[in-house]
């Protein structure tokens, strides 16, 4: 049994931890805006998954629709602005990757930091893209995004999506 000691500490079965300070009571507005915080978090962390499964699949109409109307692509391969110049870069660029036809690679994306503030957000996040050697996944390129978004007419939109070298 836990029982208050001396200067906020509990003793626990022998073990001494550091109090909870009590958390201040929180109304339905203080709920609303934690609720809307995890949604849009969420709703990010699938635009970034959708990135990735959009390009693998070679959906480009798609993938361009994950960008804002001013949207910016950079990284290697240059700056696309806007879902048109986005989509025919993007089938400009695979048509030209010969080596890597559809369905013989595959985007991971992880370690996402995102930081909403409103209807902005930035995001952080890593990626490596696979090819396939057979039956043999082998890392071709890995970077890291760091992004900013903006929320337009209910969704999450990429303004900014700049691919860098990992570090």
């Amino acid at each position: 049994m836990a029982r208050p000691l001396l200067a906020g500490l509990i003793v626990l079965s022998g073990f001494h931890l550091p109090a909870i300070a009590a958390q201040p009571a929180c109304d339905h507005g203080c709920i609303q805006a934690r609720l809307q915080r995890v949604e849009d978090e969420a709703a990010i962390r699938n635009l970034l998954l959708e990135y990735g499964r959009t390009l693998d699949a070679r959906d480009f109409a798609a993938y361009a629709a994950l960008f804002a109307p001013e949207g910016q692509w950079k990284g290697a391969m240059g700056t696309f602005t806007g879902p048109k110049d986005i989509q025919e870069s993007m089938q400009r660029i695979f048509a030209a990757a010969t080596d890597i036809p559809k369905g013989s690679n595959f985007h991971v994306m992880s370690n996402f930091l995102i930081d909403v503030q409103g209807d902005r957000a930035t995001a952080k996040s890593m990626f490596v893209f696979y090819r396939m050697e057979g039956s043999k996944p082998v890392a071709e390129v890995a970077g890291r995004y760091e992004d900013v978004l903006v929320r337009i007419g209910g969704e999450w939109k990429f303004l900014e999506r700049n691919a860098l070298p990992p570090g």
